[in-house]
């Protein structure tokens, strides 16, 4: 077991001063945030209360089977820090502020809790999709571009802003985890106003990266987006909202909706849906 000053030098360190994000909104009436905040409805202590398990590792890269995070999750990441195409439908459990490995600070069992990938820039996509997102850099297949972070909100109050921003843009993502016996955790996040840079990745039928729910020092899921393919340079980054084949996918719904109501996509794929995906619980 860790002692407990081990405890607290990681638990002030793992996403404190261990992420690094030096982005910025291009739109000043945007508040920053480098990873998802509890917003309303939402259980402060969800986001205080870190895994009670954590492991003890203190070499290596915490990827060997006597890792105990490593033994109850699995491998997340190749020794060269890319998502396993096993992951892609999760569990993706990183370690925690409980570790020992965190003291280190060069866990292969920690990628997503460092910040986002160097050289993305948001750009003007064109006059119906407004902001998107590029890389400077070329991005290989399950290479961890950034979180889609914002706030993380109640059911109740996810439907009262679509509601109250009705024909507008809507920004929330609905997070569906299907659990054993038919159950799904569903978990709303909101970076309309307070968001990091993943707010500006549009929607594609056809995308080029995915949502991957990952956990890192609590129960709350990080919405992590990982390269699908390769992505080039300039290349537009993009994700299916719907969820694109990810554990965590928020299914388009059976029910129908006025069309009224449905915005339009304009990915430009040959397969495109002609409209966004919607969750049915926030109408």
């Amino acid at each position: 077991m860790l002692s407990r000053a081990n405890n607290e030098y990681c638990a002030s360190s793992v996403e404190d001063d261990i992420m690094d994000d030096d982005y910025n909104h291009i739109s000043p009436d945007v508040f920053y945030t480098v990873t998802s905040l509890p917003g309303p409805g939402i259980n402060v202590d969800d986001f205080n209360t870190p895994f009670v398990r954590g492991c003890d590792c203190r070499e290596g890269k915490c990827l060997h089977p006597n890792c105990p995070c490593v033994e109850r999750y699995g491998i997340n990441y190749s020794d060269d820090g890319r998502l396993l195409d096993s992951k892609l439908n999760g569990p993706v459990v990183e370690c925690n502020s409980l570790c020992g490995c965190c003291v280190l600070q060069r866990c292969g069992n920690r990628l997503v809790q460092l910040g986002p990938r160097k050289g993305l820039q948001v750009f003007k996509s064109g006059d119906a999709k407004g902001f998107g997102l590029k890389s400077k850099t070329r991005i290989s297949k399950g290479e961890f571009i950034c979180e889609y972070a914002g706030e993380v909100i109640s059911l109740e109050e996810a439907r009262c802003r679509v509601q109250t921003n009705k024909g507008k843009m809507n920004y929330i993502f609905v997070l569906n985890e299907h659990l054993a016996e038919g159950r799904v955790i569903k978990t709303y996040v909101d970076p309309t106003m307070i968001g990091n840079i993943g707010r500006y990745i549009n929607h594609s039928c056809q995308p080029n990266a995915v949502v991957v729910p990952v956990r890192t020092n609590n129960l709350i899921p990080k919405l992590c987006i990982f390269a699908l393919t390769v992505i080039e340079i300039g290349e537009e980054i993009t994700f299916d909202y719907s969820g694109g084949g990810s554990s965590g996918k928020g299914e388009e719904c059976s029910v129908e909706v006025e069309l009224r109501d449905r915005k339009l996509c304009y990915c430009g794929m040959q397969d495109c849906k002609k409209y966004l995906p919607y969750d049915e619980t926030l109408f």
